[in-house]
C-alpha cells in the first residue's frame, strides 16, 4: 500500500493502547506557524502521542486504506477513525494528540471538541505575521511544506518562488481569519489554551517543549530530543520582508511592525 505520508504507516505506531486515552489534546494551529516543528518535538519525547493532521483528507485516506473502512455508516466514520487512531497513536502513558488548522475546522463533519470529549488545547502562534505569510506564499508556490529528511523524503520544489505582494497580502488576510476562527472557537467552548509562540520556541526550544508537557500533566523526560525537521526560512524570506515593507503604505507597514 502506497501511503501519502510514510509516517502514517504501522512502523510509526505506538504499542496498541486499550480503551480511551486519559489525556487528549488538540494542537491548534494555522499554516506556517511552526506547528510541524512542535508536533514532531512532542512526538519524539515519547510521552505526548504523535499529533498529526489526522482529520485532513490525505491523512484520512491513508488510514482508511490501512483499516479498510467503507461508507456503510458515513455518520459514524469520524468517530471510528479516531477510535482506531487512539489504539495505535496513543503513547504508552495514555496521551493522544491531533493537529488541526483553523482552516480545516469549517470543513470537518464533527467538532474536535466533541469528538475527543473535551480535550486540552495547545495553541501554536507566530508573532511575525509577515514572515508567516511569506512562508505560506512560498510553500504554496513550491509545494514544499515540510523539510524532513529523517521520516519523509526531502521535499524538492516544484517551482522557483517568485515575489508576489498580492499573494502575501492574501495570506495575511487568511492568517487573520484563522486567528479570529480560533478565538471564536475557544470562546464558544470556554477554553483557555496553552499558548506557544513560534519565536519563543526557537529561542528556548527545550523550555517550550517542557512547558507543553507540563500542561499535559505528563512526566517530563530528562532529555528533550530535537524535532527532526529543518527551518525553511532563508535569504529569500529576508529579501521579501524588506521589499514588502519598503513598498507598503505607511499604515500597512505600521500595522505589521506594531
Amino acid at each position: 500500500m502506497a501511503l501519502r505520508y510514510s509516517t502514517n504507516g504501522e512502523r510509526y505506531d505506538f504499542p496498541p493502547f486499550a480503551g480511551p486515552p486519559p489525556i487528549r489534546y488538540v494542537l491548534a494551529s494555522s499554516p506556517r506557524c511552526g506547528s510541524n516543528m512542535l508536533a514532531r518535538a512532542l512526538w519524539h519525547t515519547g510521552v505526548a502521542g504523535f499529533p498529526e493532521d489526522y482529520l485532513a483528507d490525505a491523512h484520512v485516506l491513508d488510514y482508511f486504506e490501512r483499516w479498510g473502512f467503507d461508507a456503510d455508516d458515513p455518520d459514524g466514520l469520524p468517530a471510528a477513525h479516531v477510535r482506531a487512531l487512539m489504539r495505535c497513536r496513543t503513547s504508552p502513558n495514555g496521551v493522544f494528540g491531533i493537529k488541526v488548522h483553523a482552516g480545516h475546522l469549517a470543513a470537518l463533519e464533527v467538532d474536535p471538541h466533541e469528538l475527543l470529549c473535551g480535550p486540552r488545547y495547545i495553541h501554536m502562534v507566530r508573532r511575525d505575521r509577515l514572515r508567516q505569510a511569506i512562508s505560506y506564499t512560498v510553500a504554496e508556490q513550491t509545494g514544499v511544506w515540510i523539510v524532513d529528511g529523517t521520516h519523509l523524503p526531502t521535499g524538492r520544489p516544484s517551482s522557483t518562488p517568485r515575489y508576489d505582494p498580492d499573494g502575501i497580502r492574501r495570506h495575511l488576510r487568511m492568517l487573520d481569519h484563522d486567528a479570529a476562527t480560533w478565538a471564536r472557537y475557544f470562546d464558544r467552548h470556554r477554553i483557555t489554551p496553552h499558548v506557544v509562540v513560534y519565536e519563543d520556541l526557537l529561542a528556548k526550544y527545550e523550555d517550550g517543549v517542557r512547558g507543553c508537557l507540563a500542561f499535559l500533566d505528563v512526566e517530563v523526560p530528562e532529555r528533550i530530543p530535537a524535532p527532526g525537521i529543518a527551518r525553511q526560512a532563508d535569504e529569500t524570506t529576508s529579501r521579501w520582508v524588506a521589499r514588502f515593507l519598503d513598498e507598503a503604505a505607511s499604515s500597512e507597514r505600521n500595522l505589521l511592525l506594531s
